[in-house]
């Protein structure tokens, strides 16, 4: 049987099966909510066993050979998974706004904080060198820095991360609408500590 009918054989059967059990939801619906709640009272205990893990290693067995390998590159390297948080900006301007910067400045420095993180693997805008010299100093200062409040300000803001380049699809979303701050968590770390 050429596969071109039998893959149209598959998809009528699952259509099939779906509008039948459309039918039977509609023609008897007490009794599929009957069965949707025993579904989930069966399946409720089982909730109580759920680990959340974020580790890409919890799918796979931690004496693997590349398991192994992988921790070792990464003790020796320092080398630490990132979890990403994404801030959206519903501005006309984007995240180019003193409101959003200003709440990237203050996450940044409150995921630094974080007990068990170390605070130079957090990064966002907020810690970004930029071109611009600290006043009296050989220091750079970051991108956010000082406060940017004004229109020439952010506009300056928003020229100098054109110039960078780097940033844009990294740092900062191409529509500018989004960006995000990146924080090093170590591997087997306790990722859902910090989540609540």
């Amino acid at each position: 049987m050429p596969i071109n009918n039998l893959d149209q054989k598959l998809r009528k059967l699952i259509v099939g099966s779906f509008s039948s059990l459309a039918r039977f939801s509609i023609r008897y619906p007490t009794r599929v909510m009957a069965i949707a709640g025993l579904v989930i009272m069966v399946a409720a205990p089982g909730t109580l066993w759920l680990k959340l893990r974020t580790d890409g290693h919890a799918l796979v067995r931690d004496n693997a050979p590349e398991v192994i390998y992988d921790r070792a590159i990464r003790d020796q390297f320092g080398i630490e998974d990132q979890i990403v948080v994404l801030i959206k900006s519903h501005h006309s301007n984007g995240i180019f706004n003193p409101g959003t910067l200003q709440l990237v400045r203050e996450l940044t420095t409150e995921f630094a904080l974080l007990r068990g993180i170390n605070p130079s693997n957090v990064m966002s805008l907020a810690t970004e060198p930029s071109f611009r010299m600290r006043p009296g100093t050989l220091i750079h200062q970051t991108l956010l820095e000082p406060t940017l409040r004004t229109a020439a300000e952010l506009d300056e803001f928003r020229d100098d991360l054109s110039r960078i380049e780097l940033y844009t699809g990294t740092f900062v979303s191409a529509d500018g609408k989004s960006t995000v701050i990146l924080i090093g968590i170590r591997s087997g770390a306790d990722r859902t500590a910090g989540c609540t």
